[in-house]
């Protein structure tokens, strides 16, 4: 999936990016982990993560958290479509997903 953006930030602190990559995003969500380019490749595995967030700040935004370390990461999607099949696929692959998010693209 290609997003409009990707960020990386401090937790709990939404609107601070580190970093982000609005040239050459990337999001990748395969069956055991989600890989994101910010400015390189993170992979972020299922199991180590926190329910990933959906929300309308800024386009639409989907949020991995590390359940370990002081960053998340963020793919902004300019259409709710767009989030809605990221999510979607999360979903069908056993990703954490917060369920006010799912009532989000329900």
């Amino acid at each position: 999936m290609t997003p409009l953006a990707t960020f990386s930030g401090l937790r709990r602190f939404p609107l601070i990016a580190l970093s982000h990559n609005s040239l050459f995003p990337s999001l990748v969500i395969g069956p055991q982990a989600v890989t994101i380019r910010v400015l390189r490749r993170h992979v972020l595995a299922y199991d180590d993560l926190m329910p990933v967030r959906l929300s309308r700040r800024l386009g639409h935004r989907l949020t991995f958290a590390p359940r370990q370390g002081w960053r998340d990461f963020t793919a902004s999607f300019a259409s709710r479509e767009e989030a809605a099949k990221a999510l979607a696929a999360l979903v069908d692959f056993g990703a954490p997903v917060d369920g006010d998010s799912l009532a989000l693209i329900a």
